[in-house]
């Protein structure tokens, strides 16, 4: 019965901190893009500098130090989907779950430093990376390497970045 009490307490705990940190993101003011990847403050508000990440200070573990992003780049959006369909698709869809985790709005949670490294040192970053580590343990699975070179990586990047909500 205690122990029933004290997972209980613990759920409940968590609901409200998640809840309570959730009602925060309900701001309507929008810090400027600087297309490299990373977002500049809001010049007319004394409020401190947000992102558009979920978790806007992980950029994984690679060798990928800046992703300079601009207008969308067709060509690349190309062959990153022909990439994403021999590579990905047979486990991942972009708006559900399958094997792995949907990958639509992966560039809401990440950022392109971070995605691109997990591509490129998907293994590595499985095995060190707190966010993999709890994607693994959620799905029972890790993602193969799929030995990408970085411009294969940049352009499902790209395809991503298209395909966003």
């Amino acid at each position: 019965m205690k122990f029933l009490f004290v997972v209980i307490s613990i759920i409940l705990i968590t609901y409200i901190n998640f809840s309570c940190s959730n009602d925060k993101q309900g701001s309507n003011s929008q810090p400027a893009s600087n297309n490299s990847g990373t977002l500049q403050s809001n010049q007319q508000t004394n409020e401190a500098p947000t992102s558009k990440y979920e978790f806007p200070d992980d950029n994984g573990i690679g060798p990928i130090k800046e992703v300079s992003l601009g207008v969308i780049d067709q060509n690349l959006v190309s062959q990153g989907f022909k990439i994403f369909n021999m590579e990905c698709l047979s486990c991942h869809q972009l708006d559900s779950r399958n094997v792995g985790p949907p990958l639509r709005n992966i560039n809401k949670k990440n950022t392109p430093v971070y995605i691109m490294n997990y591509l490129l040192n998907t293994t590595d970053m499985q095995r060190r990376d707190p966010l993999m580590q709890k994607l693994v343990g959620e799905y029972k699975v890790m993602m193969p390497d799929q030995q990408l070179t970085r411009d294969d990586a940049r352009a499902i990047l790209e395809y991503l970045r298209s395909v966003e909500k």
